[in-house]
């Protein structure tokens, strides 16, 4: 079983409650120095703030699973777009990141049939807010920072 601590706006939250409450906002805590990945986790988490806030108003299903399909997809995209810089630069911790990604496809992929079985419920927004969200950030905050100072110490902050 994995602890994870989540920041929002830059404080811990204390509860469940908080969790399900709060927003995900990017800022500089969340920047790995590269240009390239910092954009990507920005718009991974605008879609996750978009899948939430989707659950939370009630939207229909059509556009929920339109925010999850893209979720996805854009999920996969950003994962392989790491992946193949890594390797490119014989990034020593690249089977680590590549099971941590596959991980949190594996947990999105769950939610997203859960989503098709049983309508946008209370345990999916809170899957959405509590799981997805702390991983995201701990996986930035503490896997990706590694990578980005790698990255940093190769003079590759700039990759393309």
């Amino acid at each position: 079983m994995l602890h994870l601590c989540v920041f929002l706006n830059g404080k811990s939250a204390q509860s469940e409650e908080e969790y399900v409450m709060a927003r995900i906002e990017w800022d500089n805590s969340l920047s790995v120095g590269v240009g390239l990945i910092d954009e990507q986790h920005k718009m991974l988490i605008q879609k996750l703030r978009d899948l939430s806030d989707a659950l939370d108003e009630g939207r229909e299903y059509n556009k929920i699973m339109k925010t999850l399909d893209f979720m996805i997809d854009y999920t996969d995209f950003h994962f392989s777009t790491e992946e193949k810089h890594m390797a490119e630069h014989d990034y020593p911790g690249l089977e680590d990141q590549r099971n941590q990604h596959e991980h949190f496809k594996v947990t999105l992929n769950h939610i997203l049939e859960d989503f098709k079985e049983e309508g946008p419920t209370k345990a999916l927004a809170t899957s959405i807010n509590v799981f997805l969200v702390n991983w995201l950030i701990n996986h930035i905050k503490g896997t990706d920072l590694k990578l980005g100072k790698f990255f940093a110490e190769k003079g590759l902050t700039d990759i393309k």
